[in-house]
């Protein structure tokens, strides 16, 4: 029987205490209706229904805590990810099994863990509202489904282990090189962990970049010495993995692709200026997702947006960042136009805020380059704004409209250089905000 480490055994006994408390409860009640003479047949089922739900949580909980094993890695491989990167492992890389249907709701757990206790949930309200995603897109699963669809391997952000699925063969020659890229970014993360503290998102995504850059160099390099032992295969994505991102909101899908391309290319420019540079940048990531969109040097100013009083009670205060402006105006179709504005990016913020009657609404406030940036991105703000809440004529700047949705919307120039985007569910509310 498999032994159960020390700290496996917190989900398993809060699983327990659960449906022990279940147990308990239904008992109770169903004791109390006895006593009083009379016991509803419906009651009864409905309790004997959370007593099993209860029970199916406690045992997928006992599942997750035992998971499919460990998996041993070949030592060569271990020596290949340390050679590659001048590094070695501080601790021996962890490699759990699991099933592949299970994967998905273990992804889930661990971004929701990273994100912290609402943290996804607050972020998908605001991005529904400043239109980063449609108000049918689900943020946690969408984003789980991404990594889990189609995985044979997974590298766990929050615990720094990885996991490979039953569908994993070691004897292939891709599933080698996507574990290499697992046991890079165990190596990277117990050498440059992740800075204590609050992150905004963009600084989080350019870390992740950069360490999702050099795992990929790492996994290209091992088919590259491996092309003439496989000969020509493809490296694409299974088809369901395929149609998933295809599906997906085009937020999610930049994210993504930014992630994996744009993280790469940075990490090889790193990298061909020296092992020492790179580790010099690993050691002192990037913080904004800028710094990996453009590689040339670029003379910007520093300049930091100011978020207006807003009423109720702030939910979440954040950053899109370059990227996030670039994948926001990439709806209207013109690429290069939104990779422009982009590059005249110098600063954002967007606050999630609440009123008593427990509607959300968001304000985004970005602060460009120049005017000649900023009169452009009025432009293009007016027309995207007005596709968002579904009305056919653009948005005038400082003018208040309603949506085919019931919210109200805003556009307006705070400065030369600074644009303002606020979303409310009142008129009301927006007109409270100057």
């Amino acid at each position: 029987m498999k032994r159960i480490s020390s700290d496996q055994w917190l989900p398993i006994l809060l699983g327990v205490a659960i449906a022990a408390a279940g147990w308990m409860q239904g008992w109770q009640w169903r004791q109390e209706s006895l006593s009083a003479g009379a016991v509803d047949p419906l009651e009864v089922v409905v309790l004997q229904q959370q007593v099993d739900q209860l029970s199916r949580e406690n045992e997928a909980l006992r599942s997750l805590a035992q998971g499919g094993g460990e998996f041993a890695v070949p030592p060569e491989l271990v020596a290949r990810v340390e050679k590659q990167l001048g590094l070695s492992f501080v601790s021996t890389p962890v490699i759990h099994r699991l099933a592949g249907e299970e994967l998905r709701d273990r992804v889930k757990a661990s971004l929701e863990a990273r994100y912290g206790e609402g943290g996804l949930e607050d972020r998908q309200k605001a991005y529904q509202l400043i239109g980063w995603l449609g108000t049918e897109d689900h943020l946690a699963g969408q984003l789980a489904a991404l990594r889990a669809v189609g995985a044979r391997t997974w590298f766990d952000e929050v615990s720094g282990e990885g996991w490979v699925t039953d569908r994993f063969q070691l004897a292939n020659v891709p599933d080698q090189a996507s574990l290499l890229r697992v046991l890079a970014r165990i190596l990277l993360e117990q050498h440059y962990p992740m800075a204590k503290g609050r992150i905004c998102d963009d600084a989080l995504r350019a870390r992740d970049a950069l360490h999702t850059g050099v795992a990929a160099a790492v996994e290209s390099q091992f088919f590259q010495d491996n092309a003439r032992a496989i000969g020509f295969m493809s490296l694409t994505q299974d088809t369901e993995a395929n149609q998933l991102l295809l599906s997906l909101p085009p937020f999610i899908q930049g994210w993504s692709s930014f992630l994996s391309l744009e993280g790469k290319t940075y990490a090889d420019q790193l990298a061909r200026n020296g092992r020492d540079i790179l580790k010099r940048k690993l050691h002192d990531p990037p913080q904004k997702t800028s710094d990996l969109m453009f590689l040339f040097e670029r003379d910007v100013p520093e300049r930091v947006v100011a978020l207006p009083e807003t009423p109720g009670e702030v939910v979440l205060e954040d950053q899109g960042g370059a990227l996030g402006l670039r994948l926001w105006l990439d709806a209207l179709g013109d690429v290069q136009a939104s990779r422009d504005l982009a590059e005249a990016w110098l600063h954002d913020r967007w606050r999630l805020f609440a009123t008593d009657d427990r509607s959300h609404h968001v304000v985004w406030c970005i602060e460009l380059r120049d005017k000649a940036a900023a009169d452009e991105a009025c432009a293009a703000f007016c027309v995207l704004g007005a596709a968002i809440v579904g009305l056919t004529n653009d948005l005038v700047l400082g003018e208040a409209v309603e949506g085919s949705d019931g919210t109200w919307l805003r556009m307006d120039r705070v400065s030369d250089t600074g644009l303002r985007f606020t979303r409310t569910s009142s008129k009301k509310i927006l007109s409270a905000i100057r």
